[in-house]
């Protein structure tokens, strides 16, 4: 995970216009989002979700006339998408195709209608992050980590065998570790091969004795300069690792 930069979003013009549109009366709807999370937020009857507690404020769909939200928010897939470069938001697998990529709604519409179709509550996810976290939020007033507010290098700690760890134990990094699952098996695998291929590169420099040491700090200045790629998978943990391995190596300040 890696800070985002919200900027990048472009809202669409015609949103509001699609929002209106959503509910058979968005002044009823937004009564009843308004009522519904001035409850507790670990309140039964608000853990039960928002469709339990007013659906006659939502639209009828399908043929038997459940009530649901318009999944609108698919037409902010592409605009969201320039936020995490194509990658998704929590643990930077990228999205190769529209189809793979989905919409996460960081604070889930069950729990917060009130932002079903806000944009900043918005960001592009993969099916495995998403499905972990589905309409999950921790309790106790503890909070997920943003990647667009908060500095996840602060927050997380990556492994060279491509686990993640947290910084702050029993905090927002180790329940978001946790509900999204960003540790399972495939996912740690790819990032694991990441890290290597880049920290192969760093030992092939350092331990090339006919290779000048002014060479050296050139060729891992430019390294360096790739890792700040936004693009680049996995590039949290690639970029922490190679750093790490480097103070080790080097035991003096980064070139």
């Amino acid at each position: 995970m890696i800070r985002l930069d919200r900027a990048r979003v472009g809202i669409l013009a015609t949103w509001s216009t699609h929002v209106q549109m959503a509910f058979p009366s968005l002044t009823a709807f937004l009564e009843k989002a308004e009522a519904f999370e001035r409850l507790d937020i670990d309140d039964p009857i608000r853990r039960a979700g928002f469709k339990a507690y007013a659906p006659e404020v939502l639209p009828s769909r399908g043929r038997r006339g459940d009530r649901d939200f318009r999944a609108i928010w698919g037409r902010a897939k592409r605009a969201i998408a320039a936020m995490s470069h194509r990658k998704c938001a929590y643990c930077e697998t990228p999205l190769t195709a529209e189809r793979t990529a989905v919409v996460e709604h960081f604070r889930p519409k069950s729990l917060f209608p009130s932002l079903v179709y806000d944009w900043a509550n918005y960001f592009l996810g993969c099916g495995g992050c998403n499905g972990a976290k589905w309409n999950r939020w921790p309790e106790g007033g503890v909070c997920y980590v943003r990647p667009d507010e908060d500095d996840p290098a602060m927050l997380f700690l990556f492994r060279e065998d491509g686990r993640m760890e947290p910084l702050d134990l029993g905090g927002s990094a180790e329940i978001t570790i946790q509900d999204l699952d960003l540790n399972r098996k495939w996912l740690v695998r790819r990032r694991a091969l990441r890290i290597r291929e880049t920290l192969a590169e760093l030992t092939n420099v350092l331990d090339e004795e006919e290779i000048p040491e002014e060479a050296k700090f050139r060729l891992v200045r430019r390294a360096l300069d790739r890792l700040q790629n936004p693009e680049l998978e996995y590039l949290a943990a690639v970029r922490q690792c190679f750093e790490r391995a480097l103070r080790e190596r080097s035991h003096e300040k980064l070139p």
